[in-house]
């Protein structure tokens, strides 16, 4: 049981909590937000970015040292991923690591897009 204090407090700050919680946006704004390639991840430059720029991002599966590799061991795979790769080197293509029997097919394409052979 709340008591006439708590419950005149309640309905002053509670309505004043939750306001300050919304944001409202008026409904001729929204369209001019949908619009700006800044707020559209889609249309943003950086989102459809290359694969190439990604190659910053990928492991050199002839240069990364074992630590490196052990972040391609992704559910889906076998353990000693790493050692596997690293023992196969060196390859002119990704697909040489199934050529090489280093990985499966089916792992190949759980890392494919995680790794490279061009240097950074």
């Amino acid at each position: 049981m709340l008591n006439k204090l708590s419950r005149g407090l309640l309905k002053r700050e509670v309505p004043m909590l939750i306001a300050g919680l919304l944001t409202v946006t008026s409904c001729a704004e929204a369209p001019k937000q949908a619009n700006n390639p800044a707020n559209n991840p889609v249309s943003s430059p950086t989102a459809a970015a290359p694969e190439k720029s990604n190659s910053k991002l990928k492991i050199n599966i002839n240069t990364a040292p074992i630590a490196e590799l052990d972040k391609l061991e992704l559910p889906g795979t076998k353990p000693s991923l790493s050692e596997r790769i690293q023992a196969a080197r060196p390859y002119k293509t990704i697909d040489d690591l199934v050529t090489k029997k280093a990985i499966s097919a089916e792992e190949l394409g759980l890392i494919k897009s995680l790794v490279t052979i061009e240097d950074k």
